[in-house]
């Protein structure tokens, strides 16, 4: 599979990482199923959580940061 660039997801998957990788809820069930099919999210022990490469993405997009 292609390695994805922060340009190829909608603003809403953008969104939907962020909330994931902050453990947050509300990412709509199309979203979620779109971010599990391109590989950037998983179920891990009843949670969703990023996979390897949407920790990769969501560096890049610069949303990973911690707060400061």
């Amino acid at each position: 599979m292609p390695q994805l660039r922060p340009d190829d997801l909608s603003a809403e998957e953008t969104e939907a990482l962020g909330r994931v990788h902050r453990h947050e809820t509300g990412v709509a069930d199309h979203v979620r199923l779109g971010l599990q099919a391109r590989g950037l999210i998983e179920e891990r022990q009843g949670k969703w959580a990023l996979t390897n490469d949407g920790s990769v993405l969501l560096a890049t997009i610069g949303l990973g940061k911690l707060d400061e």
